[in-house]
């Protein structure tokens, strides 16, 4: 496993005030949410439906699916590592830099990995493709007609799409539940920890052809997602909440990246969602990390140890207005030290 993911602030000692090293959107109105879980506490006494069906049957309507077509997890990361289980052995492609579990997952399970940078690199004689996008650490996107055409030339190809960011992306970036079922061949990965920032809770969900389904439901273990997340899926998708006004927070993200774009020593990459990486001129992020903890309690994502990135990165995921001026005069205050 790789050492050192965003959001490791229980491993610091010191009082973090603002987090930006979590691409979870911090501003989320969970407070209804965290009522209606206390009012269902009770239910802990008793075991979870072994394959959250209920919620599987909320989220097929919520898709206009069937409910064999979607398989819920204990959040995307469990759905990467049983995707990884059913194909044992054979030969993926990671398009870098990414998530370092969709490698870990691979490596556990015997795959013969690749890695390349886009796409248009890929080996022929490659089994599946691992792709994430939005892709995280970099924010950049593969336009939606562009993955339908690639993926329809490559029908003998298995593509696990993580669309754990598609609720803070343009739509069409990302394929809809019906748009993958299209393909035999495509297994989409979904995140409702994102997507209604519950990260503690985990809870993810995967939308593919059945024969797909049906293959990582036979291995996964029952019970994997526990009786208060599945009732929590439930509200939400009953509730119909969004929680933010994308338009907007984009709009702030972008202010956001030209700000820090105008100090010297620092340069911003283009970015198509709410996060993004910075990448410092002859300085370590690392450092920058330690004194932004130490100086003004915020946390950063050093990024270097994303394969194909090195200690010059970081990544930022977009706060509140006030909570980013305060960043970007951080920020400077540490570019101007000797």
């Amino acid at each position: 496993m790789l050492n050192g993911h965003g959001d490791d602030i229980y491993g610091l000692e010191a009082e973090i005030v603002s987090n930006f090293s979590s691409n979870v959107y911090a501003q989320f109105d969970l407070s209804g949410l965290q009522q209606h879980l206390c009012t269902h506490i009770k239910n802990i006494r008793s075991y979870p439906e072994p394959e959250a069906d209920s919620l599987a049957k909320l989220l097929a309507k919520h898709h206009n699916i069937s409910a064999n077509n979607i398989c819920v997890t204990n959040g995307a990361t469990e759905a990467i590592y049983l995707i990884a289980q059913v194909f044992k052995g054979k030969k993926s492609t990671i398009i870098t830099p990414t998530f370092s579990e969709y490698e870990d997952a691979c490596q556990i399970n015997g795959h013969k990995l690749s890695f390349v940078a886009s796409l248009s690199q890929v080996n022929k004689d490659t089994e599946l493709i691992w792709l994430c996008n939005p892709n995280n650490p970099s924010g950049s996107v593969y336009h939606k007609q562009y993955l339908d055409k690639y993926i329809t030339k490559h029908p003998d190809i298995y593509f696990i799409i993580d669309q754990s960011y598609e609720s803070f992306t343009d739509k069409q970036y990302t394929f809809s539940a019906t748009e993958g079922l299209k393909h035999k061949n495509v297994i989409l990965l979904h995140s409702m920890t994102k997507s209604y920032a519950i990260p503690g809770l985990r809870l993810g969900y995967i939308t593919a052809f059945y024969a797909l389904t049906e293959s990582i439901s036979k291995i996964r273990m029952p019970w994997s997602v526990n009786q208060l997340a599945i009732e929590a899926g439930k509200y939400l998708l009953k509730e119909e909440k969004t929680g933010f006004d994308l338009k907007a927070y984009l709009t702030e993200t972008n202010r956001l990246m030209t700000e820090l774009s105008n100090l010297d020593g620092l340069i911003v990459l283009p970015t198509n969602t709410h996060f993004f990486l910075c990448e410092l001129i002859n300085r370590k992020a690392s450092e920058l990390k330690k004194y932004l903890i130490k100086k003004h309690g915020i946390l950063i994502r050093d990024a270097a140890n994303f394969r194909g990135l090195d200690d010059s990165f970081f990544r930022i995921a977009t706060q509140s207005k006030e909570e980013n001026n305060l960043l970007i005069k951080a920020i400077e205050q540490w570019m101007q030290l000797s």
